[in-house]
């Protein structure tokens, strides 16, 4: 389907003004789109841990994609259009949330989901909703799905950023937003930012070499407190004062920034840790971290 929407885009300029033309041949490719995605959501559905209904038929929207919605955040996730031949310059057109409000139903369902249940039943009466931005926009939507449904991981060597992933996630006319490594906080827990919710991957270390560091990190913080606590001016002070609800950083007010600096050095000469060994991977983002 990608292709045949390539090859119309050689045929009709894809910009902002053209997405409400519409043709009997955009019509069946947004119907074959969405018969894919009814089809690969109920996939997801039973292989997510959704059960059959006890009664009556199961919906791709209001069962299976809202499921998914509430697992994954899919009405938030963002692909962008990002062929050569697309000029989209209207914010709305050049980032697209596809699956929002796709598990809805009537008027405040999602456009594209509106468009293909009206041109399904009356095509005739309907053939304007078979548009290229419903088209567009439900393309995006099995894309999203089926990224979730292969749920790949890719290696990115040193590649923190995931630059090599956002542009090239096998599609030829949409790329993805990745969130970015940043970091593990005091707890070892990853840490994101506004991106999170919209990427569909994360960038965080391989397990191997994110366990190693972490593993050093550890050592050397508990090598950092016990070179701290037998120091024998903190020794000192804990003996003459009640540092059960003390304020502040009591190292660093006891020992001064010169001693307190030396302690971190000699404690990362022992344990050096080795940022440059660790190696990155991106994850499909299932809000599990």
């Amino acid at each position: 389907m990608e292709k045949e929407v390539a090859e119309l885009s050689n045929w009709v300029h894809f910009d902002d003004q053209q997405l409400s033309v519409y043709s009997v041949k955009i019509s069946e490719l947004l119907i074959r789109c969405s018969v894919e995605i009814e089809s690969i959501s109920k996939d997801l559905y039973f292989d997510n841990g959704g059960s059959p209904p006890e009664e009556g038929d199961l919906y791709f929207d209001t069962d299976c994609l809202k499921f998914l919605d509430e697992k994954w955040k899919l009405s938030n996730k963002v692909v962008i259009p990002s062929s050569p031949n697309f000029h989209f310059e209207n914010e709305s057109n050049k980032s697209l949330t596809p699956l929002h409000k796709s598990f809805k139903r009537g008027t405040s369902g999602s456009d594209w989901k509106k468009a293909y249940q009206a041109v399904k039943h009356e095509r005739v009466k309907s053939l304007s909703n078979g548009n290229l931005g419903n088209l567009l926009r439900a393309l995006g939507a099995l894309f999203i799905l089926n990224l979730y449904y292969k749920r790949e991981t890719f290696s990115l060597g040193k590649d923190s950023a995931g630059n090599t992933l956002s542009a090239n996630c096998g599609s030829d006319i949409f790329s993805i937003l990745v969130h970015k490594q940043i970091g593990h906080d005091g707890n070892g827990d990853y840490m994101k930012n506004a991106e999170f919710d919209k990427s569909i991957y994360y960038v965080d270390w391989t397990h191997k070499t994110g366990a190693e560091f972490q593993k050093n990190m550890t050592a050397m913080n508990q090598r950092i407190n016990q070179l701290f606590f037998q120091h024998p001016k903190i020794l000192k002070y804990i003996s003459e004062h009640d540092v059960a609800k003390y304020e502040g950083n009591l190292a660093w007010d006891v020992l001064g920034q010169s001693e307190y600096v030396r302690i971190l050095q000699q404690a990362q000469k022992e344990i050096p840790i080795k940022s440059e060994k660790l190696e990155y991977e991106a994850r499909i983002n299932l809000h599990d971290v």
